[in-house]
């Protein structure tokens, strides 16, 4: 599984989809302090075939874990 540190939205987003398309994981921890940041990843995602397994709070950070979608 891979984790990922990254800020807050817009630009954790759009590090976590350049991650995303670069590496491909089958499982990922997104971690970020943006909690509004946690709400687009719910949303953009799916849009690149990955399933939101889990959201929970580590501190002052938010995680959302996504794994690859079976097809």
């Amino acid at each position: 599984m891979d984790v990922l540190e990254v800020a807050g939205c817009p630009q954790g987003s759009l590090q976590t989809v350049e991650y995303i398309k670069e590496r491909g994981p089958e499982e990922l921890v997104v971690k970020t302090s943006d909690e509004d940041c946690v709400k687009v990843l719910r949303l953009v995602l799916p849009l690149f075939q990955y399933v939101v397994v889990d959201v929970w709070r580590e501190g002052d950070k938010h995680a959302v874990r996504a794994r690859r979608a079976r097809s």
